[in-house]
């Protein structure tokens, strides 16, 4: 794949860089004093055994995780992938795939020592270039520090090609989505049916990311060919705004990013892990939550049926931002609308065990999920709540029911955010006054019939009291 050919290192100010460099507190952030935390994990057992098809790559392999698997399952990716590569080298003037490689790691080394990316985007600083030897040690190093298992197998060049050609398939990938001008005729991601789909299931399993950084190097010293293009985030927001799933969330977190950067010189955030991390933040990010509990004991509530029945009602949220922003408030539930389909599953349990392997995150997919399964315990639950617009289920309702009811099997819950809501529906359901008026709706209104028989017994009853008032009126 690396062809012949290095730039001419004459008039070059050589800076070296000492490979042996401590790993930063959250991978790919600057501080190089710190402990490195990993974020790329593979799925542990107990958690895997619930549905192994939810966390394994299909179509694509990103990353070193599954580079090794399924060769011929991943061929025609392949292709794609070196394809996508041919195109943007032509693009920038047929550089060799060697002086790509060494542009993203003197970039990526570069914004060590400024801390900033804004200094140079797209070429190499005038009179700099660092150390080729210990830039590709530092920008292995790091790499690698994102990923929880070792990857012995790996030589230092296979990796860090692994790193750029992935990187490339990523991003062009995106920029695809985002201009029809980009894409091919003969392009099997755009050109299959569903094909697309299925590369984005695979593309956010947490065994099949890429460390936020290398996506952004190559983003950015990809850029100057692309002027056009938006931040990274919002490139991939844009990408995956056209999925059922993700498309609400993603759209309304592309909105607070752009107003955050509207007068920022700024194309990414050191933040983001991987891109299955800023899906995550699309979706926690606007939620507004209540103080989370210390889970000594999940409150439980009863199912939707069984709320219902006590006069309960649910609606659907068209304001929200968030799918996880539920409430609830004078006897109605208001839950903003959540689409079941194929991706859906895969999609939470990739996410839940994101929560449940990094310690940097908070609980509050996990939380969601725990709520969700206390209120559908059956397929009448499903039923009721896609006639009110609460679910848009694409699957079964026996399979819908099985989908919360599995979602979060073998998974520890620390804090639960949603407690305070939990205690409050629990009131109101045991609220004997609210039983009682719901079962006297229940007996006596549940049919025009019932109605028109209670109606004519209060008439009866009216006229009997006003002809007793009139006999009493008149005997005085």
């Amino acid at each position: 794949m690396v062809e012949n050919g290095t730039e001419n290192s004459q008039n070059h100010t050589c800076i070296d860089i000492e490979g042996d460099v401590l790993g930063p507190t959250r991978p790919g952030s600057t501080d190089a004093l710190s402990k490195p935390t990993r974020c790329i994990f593979k799925i542990p057992q107990v958690l895997r055994r619930q549905n192994k098809e939810a966390y394994a790559p299909d179509v694509v392999s990103i990353g070193p995780y599954h580079s090794s698997q399924g060769r011929k399952r991943f061929q025609l990716m392949k292709k794609v992938k070196q394809g996508y590569l041919e195109k943007l080298l032509l693009r920038m003037d047929g550089i060799s795939f060697e002086t790509l490689v060494e542009r993203i790691v003197n970039f990526s080394e570069q914004k060590k020592c400024d801390g900033s990316q804004s200094s140079f985007i797209g070429t190499e600083l005038p009179g700099l270039q660092i150390h080729r030897k210990d830039g590709r040690i530092g920008f292995e190093k790091q790499a690698r520090e994102f990923y929880a298992e070792p990857l012995e197998h790996l030589s230092s060049k296979d990796f860090i090609e692994m790193m750029v050609v992935d990187a490339c398939f990523l991003v062009q990938l995106f920029r695809k989505c985002l201009s029809g001008q980009l894409k091919d005729i003969d392009d099997p991601v755009f050109d299959m049916a569903c094909m697309f789909q299925y590369v984005c299931h695979d593309i956010l399993l947490l065994e099949n990311q890429l460390p936020w950084f290398v996506l952004q190097c190559f983003y950015s010293v990809t850029l100057e060919k692309y002027p056009g293009d938006p931040s990274l985030p919002i490139l991939i927001l844009t990408g995956f705004s056209s999925l059922p799933p993700l498309a609400h969330n993603c759209k309304s977190y592309k909105k607070k990013l752009l107003s955050r950067l509207k007068n920022l010189n700024d194309n990414g955030d050191d933040k983001t892990l991987h891109i299955l991390d800023l899906i995550r933040t699309s979706i926690v990010f606007p939620f507004r939550h209540e103080s989370a509990r210390f889970n000594s004991k999940t409150q439980l509530m009863h199912p939707a049926t069984a709320l219902s029945m006590t006069g309960i009602r649910f609606a659907c949220s068209s304001k929200s931002d968030s799918i996880m922003e539920i409430r609830f408030a004078d006897g109605v539930f208001t839950i903003p609308q959540l689409e079941i389909g194929e991706l859906t599953e895969s999609l939470f349990r990739n996410l839940i065990a994101l929560e449940q392997c990094y310690h940097g995150h908070s609980q509050q997919i996990t939380s969601y999920a725990v709520l969700m399964d206390n209120l559908i315990a059956s397929s009448k639950d499903i039923e009721l709540l896609c006639e009110r617009k609460v679910l848009g289920n694409w699957l079964s309702a026996e399979d819908g029911s099985k989908f919360f009811n599995n979602l979060y099997n073998g998974t520890s819950l620390d804090k639960f955010y949603y407690g305070k809501l939990c205690t409050t529906v629990n009131q109101h359901y045991e609220s004997q006054w609210n039983r009682s008026v719901e079962e006297i709706k229940r007996e006596k209104f549940s049919n025009p019939w019932k109605l028109f028989s209670f109606g004519f017994a209060i008439i009866l009853l009216a006229l009997t009291l006003w002809q007793t008032v009139y006999n009493i009126q008149d005997h005085m």
